[in-house]
């Protein structure tokens, strides 16, 4: 889609994943426009629903989905439809923490061992009862490492997963890890119904195979390249919890900014997550619905590709990357690129990602500031590191106009400082082979990323980019300070000790500027008035059904 998270999209496979930034508009020279208060306040969620509906029609920007396998999604897409449809151990609050989902229970009798208590009455669609044979098949199919699953690799310390009875798992760890039991919440921990996958194999969760799951819709329709339609799951086992108000769900896959923006002022669309900024002001002034924003784990980052010892990129000498750090635009970007649905960014992990370490993580932020352009400083420091004039390849998706705007405001900023800025724009392969090869990242010195973390848990991201060999560990970055604790922080159940940890090892790779942080993206959605029920709530609105939420007011 036009608005787009560029990240890494799985451990074996390539893809550029359309999801959620909002990028738009000319950026040059440092300016001081601002289409929307920095300060402005947004409502979160819209009023419950209370009224049925027939039908809604709601559009996934990120366009269609390529799957619905819990083993093979990572899109936006993929994951908002997905969510509606199957469901996980461990269910994801709005506000990232964690509560019982398919399991009733997961106690924990030592550092090393899970024991899962499934809920019971619980079926799959087709009335069957869910038991802890499927739970053992989908855990064990997205662990193995031949799947090649983002999610997967989440339980690499899983020694085993065994059914006790028919309503009990026990998980066995090689190592004690407090992340794997969070990351139940993702697709990592989604229960799919065995005997349907092994039927129809390879074609599961495509629009010929279908899903078998347990949540609160079923896949009624998948016409490829036109909609998906689902319908309510009127068996569904929380129900009297939580009425199904609308019976019936559209999803188109419009990608164009202004037809989105027009198809939802019309009315032809009742809801869009991920607001452009260029229909920013049109969707403030709706008279028919709300635009609504909070809090996120997303960064949009600037990520420098070799820090290694025998690195030759300018970039490795961390004076030359405080230089290029202090010659970005923020405010510039902040308010044109942004329009106020993003903030600053002060470390690499957003406020929204703090979780239930929020105590630890909020003072550890405070003491750093804002990130400001500093072009005299700039300069001193590229005269310090003995490299007043160094050149840098900025590479960026070159199918996405946001991501070259940025790139150009960085490359004429960075010009005043003495930087000689090459912007790199790569096709969709070149591109995405950036989070998979590090002979594609060896060609260019850096590149620009709207991530985010999965978990509202600052340990998981920081992990995956400060141990050598983490999933987003771009840069071959190796402190072994660093990742002790953060390894230490992996195993620590309790959850102030762990953001203790973790704060430590975030202080040094923020002043290393292992990423650069550039902006905090808030999650925003339209909803029409005649609906009530929707929360900008990012990332649960990827792994919870939120559409069982949405009804009429």
């Amino acid at each position: 889609m036009t608005t787009t998270i560029w990240r890494k999209p799985a451990v074996t496979a390539a893809a550029l994943i359309a999801a959620v930034t909002f990028l738009t508009g000319c950026v040059g020279k440092p300016h001081d426009s601002v289409n929307v208060p920095d300060d402005q306040s947004w409502a979160t969620s819209a009023p419950a629903a209370t009224k049925d509906v027939d039908s809604i029609k709601w559009n996934l920007v990120g366009g269609e989905p390529a799957t619905l396998d819990p083993v093979k999604v990572f899109a936006g897409s993929d994951l908002q439809v997905a969510a509606n449809l199957c469901e996980t151990l461990l269910t994801m609050t709005d506000t990232g923490g964690v509560k019982p989902g398919l399991a009733d229970s997961i106690v924990q009798p030592s550092q090393t061992e899970y024991i899962v208590h499934l809920r019971d009455g619980v079926k799959f669609s087709d009335g069957s009862a869910v038991t802890s044979s499927d739970v053992v098949f989908s855990l064990n199919r997205i662990l193995d490492s031949k799947s090649g699953s983002y999610w997967g690799a989440f339980g690499e310390n899983v020694a085993s997963v065994t059914a006790t009875d028919e309503h009990t798992v026990t998980i066995q760890m090689s190592k004690p890890d407090a992340i794997f039991y969070r990351m139940l919440t993702t697709p990592l921990g989604q229960v799919i119904k065995k005997a349907y996958v092994e039927k129809v194999g390879d074609a599961y969760g495509s629009p010929t195979g279908g899903v078998m799951c347990t949540g609160p819709y079923t896949l009624e329709k998948w016409n490829p390249g036109d909609t998906i339609v689902l319908k309510a799951n009127e068996s569904w086992w929380n129900i009297h919890e939580q009425p199904l108000r609308t019976k019936s769900a559209t999803f188109t896959f419009l990608t164009n900014n202004s037809t989105i923006t027009s198809a939802l002022l019309n009315g032809d669309l009742d809801g869009n997550m991920d607001i452009a900024s260029t229909s920013l002001m049109q969707l403030q002034n709706a008279n028919n619905g709300k635009l609504y924003a909070g809090p996120s784990t997303r960064q949009f980052v600037l990520i420098p590709t070799q820090l290694g010892v025998d690195s030759k990129s300018p970039l490795a000498d961390p004076k030359i990357r405080h230089a290029l750090a202090k010659s970005i635009d923020y405010k510039g970007l902040l308010s044109t690129v942004w329009a106020g649905l993003s903030k600053p960014l002060r470390t690499i992990v957003p406020p929204g990602g703090w979780g239930s370490g929020a105590d630890i993580y909020k003072p550890a932020y405070e003491k750093f500031t804002d990130p400001v352009r500093d072009i005299e400083g700039a300069k001193a420091l590229l005269m310090e590191a003995g490299n007043p004039r160094p050149k840098i390849v900025l590479a960026v998706p070159g199918d996405f106009q946001q991501y070259k705007t940025v790139g150009e405001s960085i490359q004429s900023n960075a010009k005043e400082a003495g930087f000689d800025v090459e912007l790199r724009a790569l096709p969709s392969a070149e591109a995405s082979a950036l989070f998979t090869q590090e002979d594609a990242r060896n060609k260019v010195d850096a590149f620009l990323s709207d991530y985010y973390a999965d978990i509202a848990d600052p340990t998981e991201l920081y992990m995956q980019i400060g141990i050598p060999g983490g999933a987003a560990n771009f840069n071959n970055y190796n402190n072994p300070v660093v990742a002790g604790l953060l390894e230490e922080a992996r195993s620590t159940a309790d959850d102030t000790k762990r953001a203790e940890l973790t704060v430590k090892a975030q202080s040094v790779m923020t002043e290393e500027l292992v990423w650069f942080p550039i902006a905090y993206p808030l999650q925003s959605v339209f909803l029409n008035n005649r609906l009530g029920g929707s929360t900008a709530a990012f990332p649960s609105v990827l792994y919870t059904p939120w559409l069982a939420a949405i009804g009429g007011v």
